[in-house]
């Protein structure tokens, strides 16, 4: 996480004070001012296509789960932007029916995720470079998700009620 050392309205260095939340926050005295770290916004969306829902593996992982597609919001984009481009990017589909289903926080990634639901208009996967695996699965509680991830919270919100 990048975290401010100097204010960036005076140039002075800055102190760490405790708020009366009991957080403690980068703080500029000369200024009176407190400056909170940002976290990185970022798109997380369950592709779903009747019964089925895509997962994704990225190149490198070295657990055996799998995730949904994912990635940064960037400059200008809104996150409903991001979350069509990272679905076309990643996976080469055009999605429809997106809606927003709630932000996830990631402090260990310094991530604040906006997790999203859309309907992919084929199953034709034209996967990236990014990834090392994209496969359909049937919805169900026996998905190869992660356990506890913002993966298995956004899929859990989604799941059709027993």
């Amino acid at each position: 996480m990048k975290s401010l050392n100097f204010c960036c309205v005076c140039g002075q260095k800055l102190e760490s004070k405790t708020l009366l939340d009991g957080s403690v926050e980068k703080y500029c005295s000369q200024c009176d001012r407190v400056f909170f770290d940002a976290p990185s916004p970022a798109a997380i969306v369950a592709v779903i296509n009747g019964d089925k829902i895509l997962l994704t593996r990225s190149v490198g992982w070295n657990h055996p789960y799998w995730g949904l597609v994912a990635g940064h919001v960037k400059t200008s984009e809104t996150a409903e932007e991001a979350a069509v481009r990272e679905v076309k990017e990643e996976v080469g589909l055009d999605i429809k029916n997106l809606n927003i289903i709630g932000t996830f926080a990631s402090k260990d990634l310094d991530l604040l995720m906006v997790g999203f639901r859309a309907d992919s208009k084929n199953m034709d996967i034209n996967m990236s470079q990014e990834l090392e695996k994209a496969e359909w699965f049937s919805l169900g509680n026996d998905l190869p998700v992660r356990p506890c991830s913002i993966a298995s919270q956004v899929i859990s919100r989604i799941m059709p009620s027993p």
